[in-house]
């Protein structure tokens, strides 16, 4: 009984420790709403850089990053599948914010970009 109780308590700590750290871990989520779909989708942050593929119109994808940043803005890259390619910067991002969600919406030929803590 002692080893059925310890096994289960094992596994708890387990799934709890997964799931809090998506709340502690930064996100980017990207938001297609351009009517066509996103072919290339890339976001670069100071010390890595996210790719989210291929999102088609309608839909959104979101990844997280780690919390060990340089001090910079998001740089972003998307080309659509009628050949546009959309790039630049927004948002500013810096070393260990804690649950930051950041969204990236691809409307026509215009990208918005929003944050929250």
């Amino acid at each position: 009984m002692k080893v059925l109780f310890s096994a289960v308590l094992v596994i708890a700590i387990a799934v709890v420790a997964y799931y809090g750290s998506f709340y502690v871990m930064p996100s980017i989520t990207l938001v297609n709403n351009s009517g066509v779909t996103i072919e290339t989708s890339k976001v670069r942050l100071s010390k890595s850089q996210l790719d989210f593929g291929s999102v088609e119109s309608g839909y959104s994808n979101t990844l997280f990053y780690s919390l060990n940043q340089v001090d910079g803005e998001y740089q972003y890259e998307f080309i659509l599948s009628d050949d546009s390619v959309l790039d630049g910067k927004c948002g500013y991002l810096t070393n260990n914010e804690i649950n930051k969600r950041v969204s990236i919406t691809i409307n026509e030929n215009e990208v918005v970009c929003s944050e929250r803590m």
